[in-house]
């Protein structure tokens, strides 16, 4: 009698490539929050993540589609984070809530505020990446617009303020504590007080005058032509 036997190979692991993506995004973002965007080179990004390049390579051919994905992938924690500490609040604390998590005031956030920088700056010079850096800036814009016009409805804000108009002012003073926290000498703990008294003073200034509100800027006039005259 034959005794028949069954050879069972290893199963293959099942790869989780939407998790390897984003593994690899923040390896990326680790090294441009050390290097710059020059310095993150395919070499650098597979030594942080500890994968071959040729691994790297197979979800992002080139560099400019790694770094995309490192700015994707910080525009995306910030807003899984600002959805669980806000839990759900579209009202003034919780738009000051949102506001916080893009400021650089601890290890993670000032990484990810060198990655923002680094793409606006190289954006300026590099048409490739403008794309890229304009999408990150939408996506971290919309829960400010969000909450901003739930807070209009709510009586909170003037009822006259225009919520995407402001969104944009609230971020550009963003952006602009961002180059300063991330370029001075000052003691952390100081600067982490001035930024968000700075930024307080900015919430309070827009719920200080109801109904007298800033309203949207009118659209630009015609483009002149040559001799003064609008088109």
């Amino acid at each position: 009698m034959l005794a028949c036997r069954c050879y069972i190979g290893r199963v293959p692991k099942q790869v989780d490539h939407p998790a390897r993506r984003r593994e690899l995004a923040d390896a990326a973002c680790r090294v441009i929050g050390r290097r710059g965007l020059a310095g993150a080179t395919l070499a650098q990004v597979a030594e942080e993540s500890g994968w071959s390049i040729g691994s790297l390579r197979y979800y992002f051919p080139s560099k400019d589609e790694l770094l995309a994905a490192a700015l994707w992938r910080v525009a995306e924690r910030i807003d899984d984070r600002i959805r669980r500490r806000t839990a759900g609040r579209m009202n003034l604390a919780g738009l000051r809530t949102a506001a916080l998590e893009l400021l650089p005031l601890d290890t993670r956030r000032r990484e990810e505020s060198r990655v923002l920088l680094a793409f606006v700056a190289q954006a300026a010079v590099v048409p490739e990446l403008a794309a890229a850096a304009d999408d990150a800036a939408q996506r971290l814009q919309e829960p400010l617009t969000a909450r901003i016009a739930h807070a209009i409805q709510a009586g909170e804000l003037p009822a006259r303020l225009d919520p995407r108009h402001e969104a944009i002012r609230l971020q550009l003073l963003i952006y602009g504590l961002m180059v300063e926290l991330a370029t001075t000498t000052t003691p952390p703990r100081r600067l982490a007080r001035w930024a968000q008294a700075i930024l307080d003073e900015h919430i309070a200034a827009l719920a200080a005058a109801p109904g007298t509100g800033a309203t949207a800027p009118p659209p630009p006039p015609a483009d002149p032509d040559r001799h003064g005259r609008s088109r």
